[in-house]
């Protein structure tokens, strides 16, 4: 019988350059799984996300195959993609009184 394969990670839509992470990884953990092979450089907790491709600094953010904000520093393959290196692209709708 073949072992049974957990995911960890959830590729929303092939165009993205991020994952989200199903469960907490590890540093120097490696994921094989939907043609990726990552090498996690950073704790990165259950839910947040990875990064699949190389990103630079100023370059998007891409999750459901659309643009959600911009990388604010480089970003390697398999490091932590959260609010440490990403400004969002999405406005307040608050008005400011």
């Amino acid at each position: 019988m073949l072992p049974i394969l957990m995911r960890k990670v959830l590729i929303l839509n092939e165009k993205d350059n991020i994952a989200v992470c199903l469960v907490e990884l590890a540093i120097g953990e490696v994921i094989g799984q939907d043609g990726l092979n990552l090498t996690i450089q950073s704790l990165i907790p259950r839910g947040h996300k990875v990064a699949t491709a190389a990103i630079a600094k100023n370059e998007g953010i891409i999750k459901y195959g659309e643009r959600m904000g911009h990388a604010t520093t480089d970003i390697k393959v398999g490091e932590h993609v959260h609010t440490h290196n990403v400004l969002g692209d999405r406005l307040s709708t608050e008005q400011v009184v």
